[in-house]
């Protein structure tokens, strides 16, 4: 009786929680499209061995339509490929760009991409600092649409992302559950709870990120330059923060190209899990994975030790019910109705994939490029 009521409490929290995301989905607005003024804006793009996509974001950003001042800052982390030469040549040649360089000597650290962040501030000559991830592709109005969004006491501003890549299993996987992610943002945005961020299309106010300290107590950490910063900023007075939902501000990030690859990101995604400084929300965490592992182990207690088979198909059934809800209301809003084709095997996928890269990041179990 005690196991029916614990499976009973986590099928409904779970249920609750997406039932509360659809809410906040649908609450959020696109914001105005007239700006308060023309901020000026510095890029920031960390930089890693990325020679295959170096070229093509440095033109996509530099096809940006913005009219106000703007300049991009390319960090080049301790590149061993041709990254560096091909962000020196096209800076050479564009002059709102210029390079900056994570000497080969630096010391270790959890996560070398705050540093990388943290060396382009540094550099930074103008108000707000927008950040985006070295594999994304931004619309041309990404800049303008971004900057529009600060207006009153907005000072920070996340914007959406889709994953580009092939109709495959893997692709088409990360494809939809991106646009989950992505409307889980937007949800907690509209909420007035920001759960969680991504730096691929994240954009504050200059100040607020040194005023707070920078990434400071954070660099231990393996990830964290998105949710944790965003988390830090808005326990600060009088700190507003939007989600723009704009097509123009969806940047479009490259996807893994394997399995492998995929459960490695995950993972390193879910390594801080247990390090926010909020319990409640790391307690609400706990609660929600212990509900996919019950998942994906249940199907097997129930073949092998003749457990009750309803003890594992009613919540999977309640999962991909809400799950249903939640990412068909994500497509309608964000104009991505044909992912929902990828809903039957990402529901099946998700589970284990979840389910093991979490003590894959706990325990550190992953790569860095």
């Amino acid at each position: 009786m005690l196991s029916i009521c614990v499976i009973g409490v986590l099928s409904a929290l779970y249920a609750a929680l997406f039932l509360i995301f659809s809410l906040g989905l649908i609450r959020a607005k696109k914001g105005e499209k007239n700006p308060e003024k023309l901020w000026t804006v510095s890029v920031i793009v960390p930089l890693r061995n990325e020679e295959e996509h170096a070229k093509r974001t440095l033109e996509a950003l530099n096809a940006q339509d913005y009219t106000g001042t703007w300049e991009v800052i390319c960090v080049n982390d301790r590149s061993t490929d041709n990254t560096a030469k091909i962000l020196e040549e096209f800076a050479a040649t564009h002059p709102k760009f210029s390079v900056v360089h994570v000497p080969m000597d630096a010391p270790f650290l959890e996560s070398p991409k705050k540093r990388a962040l943290e060396t382009g501030f540094h550099a930074a000559k103008y108000e707000i600092l927008m950040t985006m991830d070295a594999d994304c592709i931004p619309p041309k109005g990404w800049i303008r649409s971004m900057a529009g969004r600060f207006r009153g006491n907005i000072a920070i501003v996340q914007g959406p992302k889709k994953n580009s890549g092939s109709p495959g299993i893997v692709h088409a996987f990360q494809k939809l559950e991106t646009l989950g992610y992505t409307s889980i943002e937007a949800a907690g945005f509209s909420l007035g709870t920001p759960m969680v961020a991504s730096a691929a299309a994240l954009a504050y106010k200059k100040d607020l990120f040194f005023q707070v300290g920078g990434f400071g107590d954070l660099v231990h950490l393996s990830s964290g330059d998105d949710d944790m910063l965003v988390h830090k900023m808005i326990r600060e007075p009088n700190v507003g923060f939007c989600y723009n939902l704009d097509k123009d501000a969806v940047v479009e990030t490259a996807p893994v190209d394997t399995f492998k690859g995929l459960l490695n990101q995950r993972a390193r995604w879910s390594s801080n899990g247990t390090s926010y400084t909020n319990h409640f929300y790391t307690l609400f965490l706990t609660l929600i994975y212990t509900f996919y592992v019950w998942l994906f182990v249940s199907p097997w207690l129930a073949f092998l030790f003749d457990f009750p088979w309803t003890w594992f198909v009613i919540p999977f059934a309640i999962k991909v019910a809400v799950d249903t809800l939640f990412l068909t209301i994500s497509a309608i809003r964000l104009g991505e109705k044909k992912l929902l084709c990828a809903l039957p095997m990402t529901e099946l996928l998700q589970i284990p994939i979840i389910t093991v890269a979490v003590p894959l990041g706990i325990f550190k179990l992953f790569k860095w490029k």
